[in-house]
């Protein structure tokens, strides 16, 4: 091992250490199936012999086609953006490419000009944005004008950018009809807020309950995608005194605001049909049992992913839109409350 005082060992040192060219070190570096084990072992001992340390920057700026994409979720507390982004990365990783992962604070919040900074300057081939974000345009100057795909937000950006996302009014008018099909009449959409999957939601939730003739019973209460929004607008919308105008039914915007509402109704001893959306995980539990929206997560990663790539080779012309369908997967949670 060189000793700390000793010069930083680049590339040329190890493969002159190991008697091999410049670029068989980069392919063993980047884990390259094209080398074979005995060269492979031979440039690893003398990686290993001179403590060399892969400067993943410096070798970004010799080029623009780095090697390197990022992945930005929009919100780290909600598990589906890191179903989507787990496999994203799958496929990224197959290609070849070293995927960095990072958070970036959107929704009505702005989005952290520090991360797309630290992108900018390691010139990332390509960037895979999850989530909803407010604007596109800071994406795009992250990768000067490079390629940008935005997976599993709003309709915000078709016929400007690459997006690939799941019909999100579909998912919600399931939700509706399945409730409809439980008997359910006063069914109230706990939504409306987070940008446009907000909307959608919404339009989705009203289109049906029309259809159904049941306009009357139209009410959406105000919430986002947080346990304690959904825990917030349960109260509201459970609050009537009168029986006969309390909801049977909470459609909650995401399955996060469904942990919320259900924890509300519990409190209140109230006996009610809960659903959510997104299909995370923990909804799966049968102490949960919650009734949800599959957005169909790894399609939109892999396709996501897939699309990025395209662009990165300079495939493909105009803007492209995958709507992915969604499917509802039905628990004990909207079995509940007539």
């Amino acid at each position: 091992m060189a000793p700390p005082s000793a010069r930083r060992p680049t590339i040329m040192d190890v493969a002159e250490r190991a008697g091999v060219s410049k670029s068989l070190v980069s392919l063993v570096l980047r884990d390259s199936p094209r080398v074979s084990d005995e060269r492979r072992q031979r440039v690893l001992k003398a990686v290993e012999e001179m403590g060399f340390e892969l400067n993943l920057a410096a070798r970004s700026l010799a080029t623009r086609d780095s090697g390197t994409i990022g992945v930005l979720v929009s919100d780290m507390h909600n598990p589906w953006a890191f179903d989507v982004a787990d496999a994203a990365r799958t496929v990224l990783e197959e290609a070849g490419h070293t995927v960095l992962f990072s958070a970036v604070t959107a929704a009505g919040r702005g989005v952290d000009q520090s991360i797309l900074q630290a992108f900018r300057d390691l010139r990332v081939a390509g960037l895979l944005v999850v989530g909803t974000v407010p604007d596109k345009a800071p994406f795009s100057r992250a990768v000067s004008g490079g390629a940008v795909v935005f997976a599993g937000g709003g309709p915000d950006y078709i016929d400007t950018a690459d997006i690939v996302r799941s019909d999100d009014a579909l998912g919600m008018s399931m939700v509706v009809e399945h409730l409809i099909a439980q008997g359910h009449e006063n069914i109230v959409h706990l939504g409306g807020l987070g940008g446009s999957v907000g909307r959608e939601r919404v339009d989705g939730y009203s289109a049906a309950m029309e259809e159904h003739g049941l306009a009357r019973y139209i009410r959406v209460v105000d919430a986002d995608f947080f346990q304690e929004s959904g825990y917030v607008a349960a109260q509201r919308a459970l609050g009537s005194r009168s029986t006969h105008q309390r909801p049977t039914a909470l459609a909650c915007i995401n399955d996060l605001a469904a942990f919320g509402a259900m924890t509300a109704a519990d409190e209140r001893g109230v006996e009610i049909a809960v659903t959510g959306y997104d299909n995370i995980a923990l909804g799966a539990m049968p102490r949960l049992g919650l009734t949800t929206v599959d957005p169909d997560s790894s399609t939109i990663g892999v396709t996501g992913a897939k699309t990025l790539l395209e662009r990165i080779h300079g495939e493909g012309s105009g803007f492209v839109h995958h709507s992915v369908t969604p499917h509802l997967v039905v628990r004990k949670s909207s079995l509940l409350g007539l």
